[in-house]
């Protein structure tokens, strides 16, 4: 059985050039500023002008790779413990999503309820938990039925917590970064904008005494948030 050539090159992401050949597309890791305020390596796609400013776009409005590799391991947390908080009541057009949603608002509170309780123990000594404790706060004031229903049908994941707490820190949407649709703040930019007012209201209040270790969130320096 004979072999044939296999060729490589840089081209497109799927590998695959226009002439059928197999094609790797080239990277390179470069020094970016994130939102949290951390400098950290980026890695960049090889490609035109439009294509690089997106990409710096991206590192700017994500987490540094350690701050998103803390929320991951947070949201994997497996401690005991409950986290009493106040639950408004759902509501729905349909009586029946009104079941399905309080089923999937216990479960969730059953499993983020020990980290909650973690990291408010920790208080303002880990400004990173403080905000992530804000984004498990803002989930639980939800009301609407149905945004707890895509929280089962499209999995609310590490990430999804991750992409919260950088559009936490933003107080906005990012074109680079869209939020999914089981968005904790996605939710509430659309439903309540007062919220997030609130919400950075609270980041500002404790932005001098965490100056040191967020970094200025209006004009981010090279500052720790872990």
């Amino acid at each position: 059985m004979g072999w044939g050539l296999l060729f490589f090159d840089s081209l497109d992401d799927e590998g695959i050039s226009s002439r059928g050949r197999i094609m790797v597309k080239h990277h390179y890791q470069a020094a970016a500023l994130h939102v949290c305020g951390h400098k950290g390596y980026h890695s960049f796609r090889t490609g035109n002008k439009a294509e690089t400013s997106e990409e710096k776009r991206y590192a700017a409005n994500s987490v540094c790779a350690d701050c998103a590799s803390k929320i991951q391991t947070w949201f994997g947390h497996d401690g005991a413990g409950f986290y009493k908080i106040e639950l408004p009541k759902l509501v729905s057009r349909f009586p029946s999503s009104i079941g399905w949603g309080n089923r999937v608002r216990i479960t969730q509170l059953r499993k983020f309820g020990p980290l909650m309780k973690k990291l408010e123990a920790a208080g303002e000594s880990d400004p990173l938990g403080a905000l992530v404790l804000q984004i498990l706060k803002l989930m639980f004031r939800i009301e609407a039925a149905s945004f707890w229903i895509d929280v089962e049908k499209h999995t609310y994941g590490s990430y999804s917590l991750t992409w919260d707490v950088e559009a936490l820190i933003r107080g906005r949407e990012a074109s680079s970064n869209p939020l999914g649709k089981a968005s904790v703040m996605g939710y509430w930019f659309q439903h309540s904008p007062s919220l997030i007012a609130e919400a950075k209201a609270l980041i500002a209040a404790s932005k001098q005494r965490l100056k040191e270790v967020i970094g200025d969130l209006d004009a981010p320096k090279a500052a720790s948030i872990c």
